[in-house]
């Protein structure tokens, strides 16, 4: 939208200009213990369970403030999956020693005490997921060992019964190749699940999806680089994304039947979860390494950890995601913190100069701003930079004065640039630049107006000048202007404070030029 006006005002409200919003970072947890955690489950933000080795399970009810070790069900076993639906009702699965002999266990008290619910003594557990209170699905490892056939179990009575789910009803693994399941990785949405699975000849990793609740399921596959364990995460029932040990990462837009691979370097992933709240995949990995993505893989922001121990699980509760691993380390990622957010950007036309103004609400890892400017079908050009105030959650001001501008209409756009080149563009706004080759009285900016606006004019010679303010009855209220004035343009604020509202008029008189325009005061 364009006024003509010589101060010609345009607001953009609450835009965000950051390429990729940026996280805080990850603020360690006192979890009270050095075991190796390997999953976590967060009920709400203030709920969590946490599981590992040595029979370990941990519980917090105020947000991680305080962790506590509850009863465990076998600490001889290594815990690698846990699920919850409230403070007091969990199951878990564990292996004697991170081997074999897999047992699902719940708890209805708490962790208080715990009732054995499925034992396979040659089995090995990979993941245990509820729908519900009662719905439920288990996967394991191929049992026998070697064999082609998974181990699933359903159950509609909160574990009460779990049944296996029939040889028939998935594809088979491949025994010849070793294929296994992957612990702790089985997904959740709706109705469907997901896990994966890999070879031994590390050159096939297989994805596993059900829609209904675990009963029959379909396969498909991607190339994994170097082969090993992979991990996935749906945003819904077609988005979804792979990660996996070996830095590849893989795509899919029809739920999983077709992926498209692609890698990171360096990042060892070990989980990932999709978190609605940030529109943002979160990852987790090895020595401590963590990443987002906001556009399903094509770009990763990394994440600092403060910690270089492998990390086996991140989930996330709404507003948090958490994260655990090897020594007791849990880790909560405190929310988004905004990135640069524009609040105002305006700009004024006078003397041949444009004077840009713009203020953010909060920044980070921002180095600064490009001043770009383009006039009627040409492109933008940068005609400044203005340094930014890095990491801030404090509003920050900034001016930018664009100096000997011609006569014309022109678009300015602020090209906000991080620390690390990514960069977006705000919403360009438009000014006027007038001619100083006449006499002009602007309207009044804004209008209606309560209590104060802005009268503008352009002299275009040194002249007497008088600006009055006259009722709708033509009395004379207010004299803002009664001097001698030189060229060029003028502005001042007409503040009506002590005026009732109504129609109003103001009038520019100079030696050789008059005009008259109406204003509305609105109170």
């Amino acid at each position: 939208m364009k006024r003509s006006l010589l101060s010609s005002i345009l607001v953009l409200s609450l835009v965000v200009l950051s390429a990729t919003e940026i996280f805080s970072q990850w603020i360690p947890q006192t979890s009270g213990i050095t075991t190796r955690l390997r999953n976590i489950k967060a009920v709400n933000d203030n709920v969590l369970w946490a599981c590992g080795n040595s029979g370990v399970v941990l519980k917090t009810t105020d947000g991680g403030t305080t962790w506590a070790a509850v009863t465990s069900p076998n600490a001889g076993s290594t815990m690698y999956t846990i699920d919850a639906f409230d403070a007091t009702t969990a199951w878990v699965t564990g292996t004697v020693g991170g081997s074999a002999d897999v047992s699902i266990w719940k708890t209805t008290d708490g962790g208080t005490s715990w009732t054995s619910q499925y034992n396979n003594p040659t089995g090995f557990g990979d993941g245990l997921r509820m729908f519900d209170a009662n719905n439920g699905v288990y996967f394991g490892d191929p049992d026998p060992v070697g064999s082609n056939d998974w181990e699933i179990l359903t159950t509609s009575n909160g574990g009460t019964n779990w049944n296996r789910v029939p040889v028939g009803n998935y594809p088979p693994a491949d025994g010849a190749a070793g294929e296994v399941g992957v612990a702790c990785n089985l997904f959740t949405l709706g109705n469907s699940a997901w896990f994966t699975s890999y070879t031994s000849a590390g050159t096939t990793d297989f994805v596993y999806k059900s829609t209904n609740q675990g009963l029959n399921w379909t396969r498909s596959s991607f190339p994994a680089i170097l082969g090993g364990s992979s991990f996935v995460s749906f945003a819904d029932q077609n988005n979804g994304l792979i990660v996996c040990l070996d830095n590849t990462t893989a795509t899919t837009s029809d739920g999983g039947t077709n992926w498209t691979t692609s890698s990171l370097a360096g990042v060892g992933f070990r989980s990932i979860v999709n978190v609605p709240t940030y529109g943002a995949y979160v990852t987790v990995g090895s020595s401590g390494v963590s990443n987002y993505t906001k556009d399903g893989g094509a770009t990763w922001i990394p994440l600092t950890t403060g910690t270089t121990q492998t990390l086996y699980w991140v989930a996330t509760s709404g507003n948090y995601c958490w994260a655990v691993g090897n020594s007791g380390t849990i880790l909560k990622l405190d929310g988004v913190v905004l990135p640069v957010e524009l609040t105002s950007f305006t700009a004024v036309s006078q003397n041949q100069q444009v004077t840009l103004n713009w203020s953010t609400a909060t920044e980070i890892n921002n180095n600064g701003f490009e001043i770009q400017r383009s006039t009627a079908n040409s492109e933008f050009i940068t005609v400044g930079f203005v340094r930014g105030n890095g990491t801030t959650t404090n509003q920050s001001e900034y001016s930018y004065v664009d100096k000997n501008v011609s006569a014309g209409n022109y678009s300015y756009r602020l090209k906000q640039i991080d620390f690390n080149g990514v960069f977006e563009y705000s919403d360009a706004i438009e000014v006027e630049v007038l001619n100083l080759d006449s006499y002009v009285l602007n309207q009044n900016y804004p209008n209606p107006f309560n209590p104060s606006t802005k009268i503008a004019y352009v002299l275009k010679e040194k002249t007497n000048v008088k600006l009055l303010v006259m009722n709708a009855l033509g009395e004379e209220v207010a004299v803002l202007v009664n001097q001698s004035q030189e060229q060029g343009y003028h502005q001042l604020d007409f503040n009506a404070s002590n005026l009732p509202s109504g129609i109003y008029f103001y009038s520019l008189q100079t030696d050789n030029f008059s005009e008259t325009k109406k204003m509305l005061l609105m109170k």
